[in-house]
């Protein structure tokens, strides 16, 4: 439902730098931002494929988090943004902005880092820093909440990610790519989310490409965010061909090469237990 009044605003997102002015900013620059600034307050991650419906159509919570264009400022690429929960979404910008400042003691999530690594590489193809600031009644801005500059990701990343070689068990449900070789996995403990991972040759794709839609462990170089360890990327560069068969023809297996010893034994549980005495 649309509001009839005109809410007030509840913080500006503002492009400061020489030269910036609202006609300055290509649409896909602007858009980019305004997304990232969707995701940033209402954090959620969509850099990670959501599962779709029955019509196709991908779904996202946007409850009491979204956001509303309200006016442009002519003499500044300033944009007032309102949100149901001005106060919400203040205090969120503002631990933002203090995480930015302070990165070692901050407890960073994916899509505050997602959306951080967006409106930094936005900064730097316009040549400006971006501000959040308090909307203020007055001609003047209200106080400088966060700014992001085109180096913000670069300088917090060291803090907020760990890195090292590891070796996932994930279904494989998507290979190939036009410029770069990738590969989508879906992990058990996440059925609803596919992770994008990077392949480090053709041959490697190809061979994946024989297991679709089949478990197995992938190798590679992986990056994690350091609050929660959530797999943030992967470098796939070998993995373990599914293993065939069923537990049930593995444990026959084992018990044709020695189990059969057991039916001999009165009491296995006394056995097994005098043996870890031993």
């Amino acid at each position: 439902m649309v509001a009839n009044k005109k809410p007030n605003a509840d913080f500006i997102v503002r492009m400061v730098g020489q030269g910036i002015r609202p006609w300055a900013v290509p649409l896909r620059t602007l858009t980019n931002i305004l997304d990232a600034v969707q995701r940033l307050v209402e954090q959620q991650d969509r850099t990670l494929e959501d599962d779709v419906s029955y019509d196709g159509e991908t779904h996202v919570e946007s409850g009491y988090r979204t956001l509303h264009l309200l006016s442009v400022k002519s003499k500044s690429a300033a944009y007032a943004v309102s949100v149901p929960d001005g106060a919400a979404a203040i205090a969120l910008l503002s631990e933002i902005g203090e995480s930015i400042d302070s990165p070692d003691k901050a407890n960073w999530t994916s899509p505050t880092l997602s959306s951080i690594e967006a409106l930094s590489r936005s900064a730097k193809s316009m040549g400006c820093e971006i501000e959040f600031r308090e909307a203020d009644s007055s001609r003047t801005y209200g106080r400088v909440i966060a700014r992001i500059a085109p180096s913000t990701y670069e300088a917090i990343a060291g803090s907020a990610f760990i890195r090292g070689r590891t070796s996932l068990y994930a279904k494989i449900e998507r290979v190939g790519g036009a410029t770069a070789m990738h590969c989508g996995l879906r992990l058990p403990d996440a059925p609803r989310k596919m992770v994008i991972c990077r392949v480090v040759s053709d041959d490697l794709v190809r061979e994946l490409g024989r297991y679709m839609y089949e478990h197995l462990i992938v190798s590679g170089d992986a990056t994690w965010v350091k609050h929660d360890w959530r797999l943030e990327t992967l470098v796939i560069d070998s993995f373990d061909p599914p293993k065939k068969g069923s537990i049930r023809e593995t444990l026959l297996r084992a018990h044709d090469v020695g189990g059969h010893a057991w039916d001999s034994v009165d009491d296995p549980d006394a056995a097994i237990a005098e043996m870890r005495r031993s």
